[in-house]
């Protein structure tokens, strides 16, 4: 008989790993270059896919706000995921994540507040040093009150938390970017550095019926032991437009797949000139 209660368990937390990544910089941009303003916020349906069933899985909503942290300015993102549906009353999930950035994007603080079945704790990653070659950072886990473990994490590259990996993407330079470029970063994930390889693959038309989007496709190949098949992990559709949002997610999962799609946008710095309404 097959333990339902431990495939869910493993399920969700792959699925929240997901969503993590849903949104995730570069530090050569200047902040009137930024492709996002304070006010932002995008909200996403999530779907969870296992054989040729799909079904809805939950919401994302991702928000960036102005933040005093120890009584300096940050940039402030925010991404809160919930379940819904049938998964939400087989395994309940509402974790909410926390990135914190100076206003020239370098990052300072990371935490997840985690809620998952019975399973609370809140991690925090503390970034030490930050450079395109070595990035270290304190990695913290509090459960009940209690420290779980705190360990330092290094990299030889740049290293984001994994709110931190798509405003990376959205502020790439799209102005050189070639098809098959490939970007060499690191995730900081619990007790783990996960490397990361993003590759550009082209341009690519989402179609949506009565809603067609232009994007920019990126590949992420993702060495972890949550994701089958570490090429090609997820895939990521960013909008053609001064903007940069990602429009949609898709994931390869150790247990079944998950996808993320845009629903609604509010406070961009520019119009959404990738959507495109077609007439009936």
């Amino acid at each position: 008989m097959k333990n339902t209660t431990k495939n869910n368990g493993v399920r969700n937390k792959v699925l929240g790993v997901f969503v993590s990544l849903l949104f995730c910089t570069s530090s050569s941009f200047s902040q009137q270059d930024f492709p996002f303003q304070i006010g932002e916020q995008l909200d996403f349906v999530v779907y969870y896919k296992y054989g040729v069933v799909m079904t809805k899985a939950g919401s994302a909503q991702y928000t960036i706000k102005d933040h005093a942290l120890n009584e300096k300015p940050t940039i402030r993102t925010s991404l809160t995921f919930k379940t819904a549906g049938v998964v939400d009353a087989a395994y309940r999930v509402k974790d909410t994540l926390y990135s914190h950035f100076t206003p020239e994007l370098i990052p300072v603080l990371h935490r997840k507040h985690l809620n998952e079945g019975k399973t609370k704790y809140i991690d925090e990653i503390e970034f030490k040093k930050f450079s395109e070659k070595f990035t270290s950072v304190q990695s913290r886990r509090i459960r009940d009150g209690n420290m779980k473990f705190d360990t330092l994490l290094t990299a030889n590259s740049l290293g984001y938390d994994m709110l931190g990996v798509f405003t990376f993407v959205r502020t790439l330079d799209y102005s050189d970017l070639k098809t098959g470029d490939k970007f060499v970063l690191t995730s900081f994930v619990g007790r783990d550095a996960v490397p990361l390889h993003i590759r550009y693959m082209g341009q690519a038309i989402l179609d949506k019926g009565t809603v067609k989007y232009k994007t920019l496709k990126f590949g992420i190949d993702i060495i972890d032991t949550a994701f089958t098949e570490p090429k090609n992990a997820m895939e990521i559709w960013i909008s053609d437009d001064q903007n940069h949002i990602p429009v949609k997610l898709k994931a390869k999962l150790k247990i079944g797949a998950a996808e993320a799609e845009l629903t609604s946008v509010k406070n961009l710095k520019y119009p959404f000139d990738s959507r495109i309404e077609i007439p009936q």
